[in-house]
């Protein structure tokens, strides 16, 4: 069930408000609504109304029915902090006003945007200075309105002025649900009414000068005036002349009153779709209205009501026609009540807007105002790809930064505070940006939730290095230089990850209805900050209109024999082989790219899914230049760094002896790059006695010692293995070593377990900083999705992010254990 956001401008009696509350009814337990209303009446006469139904409403105070800069940029970030709590599929704006904010806030937060137009306010009738301001607001905002509704064929005239794709312009008649009275048209004196706002564009006042002609001529027919606004008491001061005309403001029971009258008249200088015109032909009125383009669309001259021009003298003999003529009343009422039976019923309007709801998340908007919306490029490259894409591109632009940390040493330079030193080292700071550049270029695979790491140390590290080499090529350096450029690329790096990871959402469109329960699991849950990381829109059931390029960076198919072994409840839920080869093709013919569930859990996650465990067929490669390049690296820090390893590890193994009898060492064969067994070393954390068969470390282990318990948690007991390292045996990095007697039996349980021996084993490693020790077969199998995504994915990036993770967990205590 989609969520969609109403916004509208005012909670009072009036077309679009009942337009609002009627969509609403017909289309409840079909989609979920939220209504924002602006002003700051908790108690307006639409909010009422919409919580009998049971349907939330929020109200936004700082929205009015004004366009002041200052209200408008209020009024945007208070919508702006509600849409962030609820994330709704779509954003449907009523009126002008909430229009211009609605759109202003869904090209902010990416939402895509229904705008319902109830009557321009560039018509021709409008003053100059109102229809241009009007017109630049629409023209200037039509960009980012992902489907646009009129109420009637004459406004989508009218939008056609506007830049703005004629194909997201829909015509949708306003519409009301029956009710049960009726107007006794044989009634005898007839009575009049009219219904509507006190406020241009009605004019209530020409029907007050119509009635006094009439009263001239001997008439005075019953009339009452009806709804509230800012010129009631000056209509009220006109008519006070004239008892027989009485103006009662707002009502809420409209549809009763109207039973009451026999006649009813709508004046105006322009309309969109009258609503108040819908009420009387529901309730089989004879109708006199101006004649307008809107009101011609529901009404026939002299078929189904009298239309004339807006003048008193043309109002007042259509009116002295109608009194004077019983049989016309009757006729033309009866007309009107047809024409809304045909026409006019809620189910006629709910269905079109329904389907714009499925369509609109699926479509584009244009990038900048004025222009219109453009097909996105590189659908069918994967998010890896576009993300590398995307980050080659900033990273060339990132350039820029090192030119401006040049040009301030310049000005420096200039003006004495700074020496040549500094600009030299500005312009050498372009290898540590190029590196920073390439490991994050290498890391682009990594889930969303380590990208903040992967910056810190990505960027971090080859600026640190960077002291050592001027160090080694014994040249001058300046520190301040290098912390300048150190903080502006960084800056740099993470504006990309803001805007490119987590301003923009990674939509994906799905048909079968079983999509959302299986990645729900490992959807990211919205905190109320930003948005998701990946918005699911399901495809619409009657498809997306011919030509129509699709807004989506990818599609969630499951494979055509997915209803093996599913319930039968969901197998039936499952599209049909004809639909599903139709949704097929509507996403080759436009370049979109396939995703499996199991693809996408890999990508959120950084592991494999369970079906990859148990695929008998999977296979990858090692990467056999970075092995190389990764040998060179342990060989190179583990004897660097021997001086402390080393003393460290007789003062560990000093505390063993002493800590609990028994040697300082544990050995034991494991199996390691190839299948290769080879005898691992560590220093002792358990008690010293004899084990027969392999057994798991439990988490309380009683065989642990005291010392042990430190030395474990401390990741100290794993000194002895730089040994391993300097022999071949294993790597820093790597995929933990297992027992020689777990090995088959997890083989054997797991297919594609063989595959985590296409690299050297290592002390840390993926599944090791994200999983912890392994107590069971089950934590096995997890900690194996882990490190089978480590060797598909294995780099430098990567790496440097497993020894900063290490690193986290052995000092602060936080991370997998």
């Amino acid at each position: 069930m989609p969520h969609v956001v109403l916004v509208i401008t005012k909670g009072e009696a009036g077309g679009a408000q009942t337009h609002v509350l009627e969509l609403c009814r017909a289309l409840q337990g079909r989609v979920r609504f939220t209504v924002v209303i602006g002003g700051d009446d908790t108690r307006s006469v639409l909010g009422q109304a919409l919580n009998q139904l049971g349907i939330t409403v929020l109200v936004l105070p700082t929205l009015q029915n004004s366009l002041n800069p200052l209200k408008v940029l209020a009024s945007v970030r208070a919508l702006l902090a509600h849409l962030r709590v609820l994330q709704p599929e779509v954003i449907h704006a009523h009126s002008a006003v909430a229009g211009v904010i609605a759109r202003l806030a869904g090209k902010l937060r990416q939402f895509p945007v229904v705008y319902t137009v109830h009557g321009f306010g560039f018509k021709p009738q409008a003053p100059w200075l109102i229809r241009t301001n009007a017109w630049l607001a629409e023209a200037v905002l039509a960009a980012w309105t992902t489907r646009m509704v009129c109420v009637s064929a004459y406004e989508k005239e009218l939008a056609a002025r506007l830049p703005m794709p004629p194909e997201r312009v829909s015509v949708v008649h306003n519409a009301l649900a029956d009710v049960p009275w009726r107007s006794d048209m044989a009634a005898q004196p007839p009575r009049l009414v009219m219904v509507a706002r006190m406020a241009a564009p009605k004019r209530p006042d020409v029907l007050i000068e119509a009635l006094a002609l009439l009263a001239h001529r001997g008439l005075q027919p019953d009339t009452h005036i009806l709804g509230g606004g800012p010129d009631l008491a000056r209509h009220q001061a006109a008519a006070a002349p004239m008892p027989h005309i009485r103006l009662e403001g707002d009502v809420n029971d409209v549809a009763e009153r109207l039973a009451q009258h026999q006649i009813f008249v709508l004046l105006s200088d322009h309309e969109g779709l009258p609503i108040s015109i819908l009420e009387a032909m529901r309730s089989g009125m004879a109708i006199v209205a101006t004649r307008l383009p809107g009101i011609e669309e529901m009404l026939t001259h002299e078929q189904s009501a009298w239309l004339v021009p807006n003048t008193p003298q043309a109002v007042a003999q259509a009116l002295q026609t109608l009194l004077a003529d019983g049989p016309l009343r009757q006729r033309l009422g009866q007309a009107a009540r047809d024409r809304y039976e045909a026409q006019f019923q809620p189910e006629a309007m709910a269905e079109p807007v329904l389907s714009l709801y499925q369509q609109a998340p699926l479509m584009h908007t244009a990038r900048w105002p004025m222009t219109r919306p453009r097909r996105q490029t590189q659908q069918l490259a994967s998010q890896q790809a576009n993300r590398q894409s995307a980050h080659l591109v900033w990273s060339l632009l990132g350039l820029a930064m090192i030119g401006l940390a040049y040009a301030i040493s310049q000005a420096l330079m200039a003006r004495g505070l700074a020496t040549v030193d500094f600009g030299r080292t500005v312009l050498a700071s372009l290898v540590p940006y190029a590196l920073a550049a390439h490991l994050l270029y290498r890391g682009a695979h990594m889930p969303a939730a380590e990208r903040g790491p992967l910056l810190l140390v990505t960027t971090g590290l080859p600026f640190w290095l960077t002291p050592l080499a001027f160090a080694l090529l014994q040249q001058p350096y300046s520190r301040g230089a290098l912390l300048l450029t150190y903080v502006l690329c960084t800056f740099w790096f993470w504006l990309a990850d803001q805007w490119f990871l987590r301003h923009r959402p990674w939509r994906l469109v799905y048909q079968d209805p079983r999509v959302p329960g299986l990645l729900a699991p490992w959807l990211p849950v919205p905190q109320g900050q930003g948005l998701p990381r990946i918005r699911l829109l399901p495809w619409p059931a009657q498809g997306m209109p011919p030509g129509a390029a699709l807004a989506c960076d990818g599609a969630v198919v499951l494979p055509a024999a997915a209803n093996t072994g599913t319930s039968s409840a969901s197998a039936n839920s499952a599209p049909s082989s004809a639909e599903r080869h139709h949704f097929l093709t509507a996403l080759k013919l436009q370049h979109i790219r396939l995703y499996s569930p199991e693809s996408l859990q890999q990508s959120l996650t950084g592991r494999m899914a369970a079906e990859t465990l148990q695929n008998e067929l999977w296979q990858t490669d090692g990467n056999p230049a970075y092995d190389l390049a990764k040998r060179l690296i342990d060989v190179g820090v583990v004897l660097a760094l021997l001086p402390l390893w080393l003393p460290l590890a007789l003062l560990v193994a000093c505390g063993v002896k002493i800590d609990s009898p028994g040697p300082a060492l544990f050995s034991q064969r494991r199996t390691g790059m190839h299948g290769q067994s080879f005898r691992i070393w560590k220093f002792r954390s358990m008690r010293h006695e004899a084990q027969d068969t392999p057994q798991f470390a439990q988490t309380n282990d009683p065989r642990i010692t005291r010392f042990g318990h430190w030395i474990r948690r401390t990741r100290l007991d794993e000194i002895p293995q730089l040994f391993n390292v300097l022999m071949g045996h294993m790597s820093l990095i790597g995929p933990r070593p297992e027992q020689d007697g777990f090995v088959q039996q997890f083989a054997e349980q797991m297919p594609s377990y063989p595959y985590r021996h296409l690299v050297r084993p290592g002390l840390t490693g993926w599944a090791q900083v994200q999983q912890g020790y392994a107590a069971s077969a089950d934590e096995t199998a997890i900690k194996l999705s882990y490190d089978l995504y480590y060797i598909t994915h294995y780099s430098l990036a990567m790496d440097l992010l497993i020894v900063f993770k290490t690193i986290q967990t052995v000092l602060t205590g936080r991370g997998a254990r």
